[in-house]
């Protein structure tokens, strides 16, 4: 079976006695370096590389290349007997992959100069950091964007934090360190209850009166939360206000606005706060309907490949022919669409994340009557908002499970979720019509191409027979790169006579790899091991793999280059 890449010894360097280290180096590959985990690379005088692991390749390389100026300096000092380190490694694409880091220690080794480079992975903490940071980011901007400002105050009712520029007239340099106390309007109507500016328990939608920088008293719909510290003394407030004083002072249209209001602070809400990618916006949808009134509402959105999507709807729609016009359209960069049609009104509002088009919102009429208003406008413009800033983060985070679930190399499933898929799959075998076929393939004489061609070489072999597989599965098939030179197929709906052509088949589209193979005498190809597998029994997903394993290495014994394929006795045959 191939090596993998980081599972190998340390490669041995030259002979001790044609090394600047001496006796130093003698016996390296048998110690614990020689099976860490990391990166690990031997450096001689001038700069050098004297051997390297698999995973200590692209430091080696970019030593090689002339290239980090910033590590040749901490291994000219380590060569003066003073360990360094460096960190982050950044590394190009032609050192290693692109973006790639390290954080890298630089130790004296034995004598003669020579230098041990130890480097560990931290590209994946440094992407999950810069997407944390990103997200933050986002929340920042629903916040600001789903209220007029939020606040918080101390222990003395001082504002100490401001969001935006103008609450109530004022900036937010003029009120923070200000007491809270100087916007409060005791003759403007309040209820005298707590102040949500200095309350010691939870406030929701709470009305008050406060006094704008004109003089003028304006009421303000208050959001708040009080602050403890760890000794569960009362430290101040937090919250969320939104100027409703308009509202109020129109009295006739009281109940409709204020209905309104909340129905959009719950829409936001979801936006802001569902954490359920399936249920955010077609809670947002659905409760779009009843504000407006609408006949019907969809929010549309582009999936990660690029294509537009109806992640939600609610209610009745036209059909496709009346929605194909407005989609259209909208496509076409029209931020607005409004078609009438047989009475009624088909109306879009396009949704957009710092100026780039990322879906849109429909909404139907279907009853000729009075045009949604300026206010109706206003409410769905402030929702599509909010929309585009959620199909932006529903985006980000099926980037994130995507990268989490797949291999870089071959973009194929890794093994956390192919293992995790397989178990989903054999929980709902009794749908299989049939059976299935686990297929386990090991890449023969892998190792071969490495020593003799080079790790790119290497990879080029892993990434064909990555397309090898996908040309001969149906798109609904899980395919897997487990590690190394090692890929799992399953393959659902399938009989046993049928498991075993497929083997064949995989085996001979395997003879596409021969002219990347290491050397004529070790040919790369496939030894596939089958577990197939009954949907009426009820072996769990963790025994097929074991049995399409041990059928592959069966294989191997055997010569390699072969398929075998492991059955379990039908029930009939153990009576």
């Amino acid at each position: 079976m191939g090596q993998s890449p980081t599972s190998g010894a340390f490669r041995a360097g030259p002979a001790p006695s044609q090394t600047a280290a001496g006796d130093d180096l003698a016996g390296f590959p048998a110690t614990a370096l020689g099976r860490f985990p990391g990166a690990a690379v031997i450096v001689g005088a001038n700069g050098v590389v004297l051997d390297a692991n698999p995973t200590g390749e692209p430091i080696a390389a970019l030593l090689r290349g002339g290239e980090g100026d910033e590590l040749r300096q901490a291994i000219a000092g380590a060569q003066q007997g003073r360990p360094g380190q460096v960190n982050p490694l950044l590394l190009n694409a032609q050192s290693g992959i692109a973006g790639q880091a390290f954080d890298v220690a630089v130790l004296p080794w034995g004598e003669a100069a020579t230098v041990l480079v130890l480097g560990r992975d931290i590209t994946l903490e440094r992407s999950l950091r810069a997407a944390l940071i990103e997200s933050r980011q986002l929340f920042k901007d629903l916040v600001e964007a789903a209220s007029d400002f939020a606040w918080e105050t101390d222990a003395q009712g001082r504002f100490t934090f401001l969001s935006g520029n103008n609450a109530m007239g004022y900036s937010a340099a003029e009120l923070i360190g200000a007491s809270s106390r100087m916007l409060e309007d005791t003759g403007a109507g309040t209820d005298g209850g707590e102040s949500p500016f200095t309350t010691r328990t939870p406030v929701q939608d709470a009305e008050i009166w406060v006094r704008g920088q004109d003089g003028e008293p304006a009421c303000l719909l208050a959001t708040a939360l009080p602050l403890f510290n760890a000794d569960a003394e009362w430290r101040g407030a937090r919250g969320l206000c939104r100027d409703i004083t308009a509202d109020r002072q129109h009295k006739a249209r009281l109940a409709v606005d204020r209905h309104r209001e909340r129905l959009l602070a719950y829409i936001l809400g979801i936006l802001r706060d569902e954490m359920d990618p399936d249920r955010v916006l077609s809670a947002a949808c659905g409760a779009l309907v009843p504000a407006l009134p609408a006949t019907g509402a969809a929010i549309y959105r582009q999936d990660p490949q690029g294509d537009l999507v109806c992640a939600a709807q609610a209610g009745d729609l036209p059909g496709p022919a009346e929605l194909s016009g407005l989609i259209g359209r909208a496509v076409q960069g029209e931020s607005e669409v409004e078609i009438q049609l047989d009475g009624g009104l088909l109306f879009g509002l396009a949704t957009h994340f710092e100026d780039s088009w990322n879906g849109f919102l429909c909404l139907w009429q279907a009853e000729a009557g009075e045009s949604w208003g300026r206010e109706d406008r206003g409410l769905l413009a402030e929702v599509a908002g909010q929309i585009g800033l959620t199909n932006r983060q529903l985006a980000r985070q099926e980037e994130l499970e995507e990268l989490s679930a797949t291999d870089p190399l071959t973009g194929l499933h890794n093994r956390r979720s192919f293992l995790s898929e397989l178990e989903r799959r054999f929980s709902r075998r009794a749908a299989w019509r049939g059976g299935a076929g686990l297929f386990f393939i090991d890449l023969d004489n892998f190792k071969a191409v490495n020593d003799r061609h080079g790790h790119q070489q290497g990879d080029l072999a892993l990434v064909t027979v990555a397309r090898i597989l996908r040309e001969q599965t149906r798109s609904r098939d899980l395919v897997a790169r487990l590690g190394g030179d090692e890929f799992a197929v399953l393959v659902e709906d399938i009989g046993q006579s049928a498991s075993e052509h497929k083997a064949r088949e995989f085996q001979a589209a395997s003879g596409e790899l021969s002219s990347l193979s290491g050397d004529e005498a070790h040919p790369l190809g496939f030894s596939v091991g089958v577990a197939y597998c009954r949907a009426e029994e009820d072996e769990i997903a963790s025994d097929a793999v074991e049995r399409a394993d041990q059928a592959m290495y069966q294989v191997k014994r055997r010569g390699k280059g072969g398929v075998e394929i492991s059955v379990r006795p039908a029930p009939e045959d153990l009576t």
